[in-house]
């Protein structure tokens, strides 16, 4: 790769920010002449991706975060460089590890595209598609496979794809006769950051990975991009019929306070204990890997109950 000094970078950065400031890059793409090998990842889903895939990246953006909130195998190497946050990430950091191929968001990083793209060959990509578009568990699927594309692994992708389809299959089966196919689901995520409840539209990756498993989301919500509504505990009765997974921890702020609460104290699913805590770590933005996990938690959540 092509050396940057640090006045060449400076420029660069400051020129491609003006650029960008008016006209966005159209451009998501990129070509490869060598098969890529150092990797900086700055979205914790293709962390994930290059995990499954048998790669570990040379950096990765909020390495802190991703750890917290990331529970999967196999786990990130020490090695990995951190490259400052998400939102944004180190310029100069990014350029010091000479990478080969950048992955990113363009929700976070279309703004800086042009100058990802002088430091090496980057992809951006859309988890998040419009209501008219792509399932959320469609693009995953499809941006896994073109990241193995990428780094020549496209046979090792599709292996990975097939392992969660069979996943799916024997979850559903280990489901079939349970309470829990009998009743509707809502699923919820409790966050330390606000007194309020997340819960997941149809159009959200993890309500589409628990209907391959046979449930049905009774969260008939707005479309939103990002899969959520955010609620408070006076839009629960209406679908208190439902059993109530949920992702957070128990020593959560607000849903400690819920337990005192008169309108969480007369739902249906608190009083007949229809409660389902998958994992304050399961992350549901993630890739095949995520998946995997949020379903296995699931059917595991739902067996210790006996039911």
């Amino acid at each position: 790769m092509k050396q940057i000094n640090r006045r060449q970078f400076i420029a660069t950065t400051i020129i491609s920010a003006l650029a960008v400031a008016c006209t966005p890059s159209p451009q998501k793409s990129a070509s490869f002449t060598n098969t890529p090998s150092r990797v900086v990842a700055l979205e914790w889903v293709y962390v994930e991706d290059l995990l499954a895939l048998g790669i570990q990246p040379v950096g990765v953006a909020d390495i802190k975060g991703y750890q917290e909130f990331v529970n999967i195998e196999p786990k990130l190497a020490e090695t990995v460089v951190d490259v400052g946050t998400r939102q944004e990430p180190s310029l100069e950091a990014i350029a010091k590890l000479e990478p080969d191929l950048i992955l990113g968001v363009q929700l976070r990083h279309d703004y800086i595209y042009d100058t990802l793209s002088s430091i090496a060959p980057t992809l951006l990509f859309n988890p998040y598609p419009a209501a008219d578009g792509l399932t959320q568990l469609e693009e995953m699927k499809q941006t896994f496979l073109t990241i193995a594309d990428a780094i020549k692994r496209r046979e090792q992708g599709e292996a990975v794809i097939q392992q969660i389809q069979e996943t799916f299959k024997r979850a559903a089966n280990q489901l079939q006769d349970s309470n829990l196919t009998k009743n509707k689901f809502i699923l919820g995520q409790f966050t330390p950051s606000a007194p309020q409840l997340r819960l997941f539209t149809d159009n959200a990756m993890a309500v589409q990975l628990l209907t391959q498993i046979g449930l049905e989301n009774a969260w008939n919500g707005d479309f939103d991009r990002f899969g959520f509504n955010t609620v408070w505990v006076e839009a629960l009765p209406k679908v208190q019929q439902a059993n109530f997974l949920y992702i957070g921890e128990h020593q959560n702020a607000y849903f400690q306070q819920l337990k005192n609460n008169p309108v969480w104290k007369n739902l249906a699913f608190v009083q007949e204990n229809r409660l389902y805590p998958i994992g304050a770590d399961t992350w549901v933005f993630g890739g095949p890997l995520s998946a995997r996990v949020l379903v296995e938690n699931v059917v595991a959540a739902f067996q210790e109950t006996g039911d």
